[in-house]
Formats: C-alpha cells, structure tokens, sequence
C-alpha cells in the first residue's frame, strides 16, 4: 500500500471485489486511454472476473482510494531490473475528480516508490497527444518529452500520436 497526502493507492485483493466492480468509468476516461467504453472490464461480470483475477497477482498494481470511493488505477508495468527501468501509466476514472492535483500527487507517490524502494534509474510512460491536461501533469512532475510515435494510435477512425516521456532518478530527487 502506498499512501500521499490524500489518496491511498491499494493493492486489490479479494475483499476488494463488490467497491471495484460497482466503478463506473466516465466515457472521456477511455477516450484519455485509447479505447472506448464498449471495450471496459466493467461491461460483464466476464471481462471484469478475468481481469480482476490477473491483477490480484500484479505486484506493481493499485487502485486509487480517496476515502472508500474508488477514483482510479495506476501501475508500473514492464519493469527491467536489469535496467533498472519501468513504465508508469495512471488513469482516474471520473471528471469529478480531474484538475484538482490527484494525477501530479499520484504520479509523484509511485515516483518516490519507483526510485527510493525500487531503486530504477528510469521511468517512463506514454500519453496521446490530445490528453493535454495528462501532459501538463507529468511535466510538472519532471518528466520529458522523449520522443512522438507518429499515427501510433487509431482511435474513432483518426489516427494519433503517442508522446514518449520520461523521468531519471537524478532528476526527480533534484525537483
């Protein structure tokens, strides 16, 4: 469990199932993610049972808590001990609880666990070019433009870049 200033993020566990699979993700969520709501875990019982089953054995996987509402999901994924090197992705379900400084505190809790407890050189991520208010956040939290993969993503029959972001160890302790 990892906890900031007002949200906890929380491994699922069995518990855990009747609050997350009551979540209902606006539509605009998925639009940020790529995807659309038809594609959503939380459309059958199926979908939901098959990937709450495979994150319960997630070890870098959270859902986000502000008090007992459920508001969000983040996680490393693709961690290279090795490299010392880990992709970070965070999305927070609903616009009720969008620009009011959740992203920037989430993005710097698993930063500091990422770096501190972890001990990786590097973190990275990647954000469609339209989700500006997610880049915004990453920026202030330090990472940088790393690269564009260009038409990368086709989404609602357009395509659309993917940006490439980072942030090292050095630079997030230095902030």
């Amino acid at each position: 469990m990892l906890k900031s200033e007002n949200l906890i993020l929380k491994k699922p566990c069995k518990e855990d199932y009747q609050i997350l699979r009551k979540v209902k993700p606006c539509e605009e969520f998925y639009l940020m993610l790529g995807s659309d709501a038809s594609e959503s875990i939380y459309m059958n019982d199926e979908k939901f049972d098959a990937s709450f089953s495979e994150l319960l054995n997630k070890e870098h996987h959270w859902y986000v808590f502000k008090g007992l509402e459920v508001i969000g999901v983040a996680f490393l994924h693709s961690i290279d001990a090795q490299d010392k090197r880990a992709r970070f992705a965070l999305g927070i379900y609903d616009k009720k609880n969008w620009n009011n400084g959740y992203g920037k505190e989430l993005t710097q809790a698993i930063l500091k666990y990422a770096f501190d407890q972890l001990k990786l050189h590097k973190v990275d991520l990647r954000v469609l070019a339209y989700n500006k208010r997610a880049i915004a956040c990453y920026e202030k939290c330090g990472f940088v433009q790393e690269g564009v993969l260009r038409e990368n993503a086709f989404i609602n029959n357009e395509w659309h870049d993917d940006i490439i972001m980072s942030i090292l160890c050095h630079e997030f302790q230095g902030k």
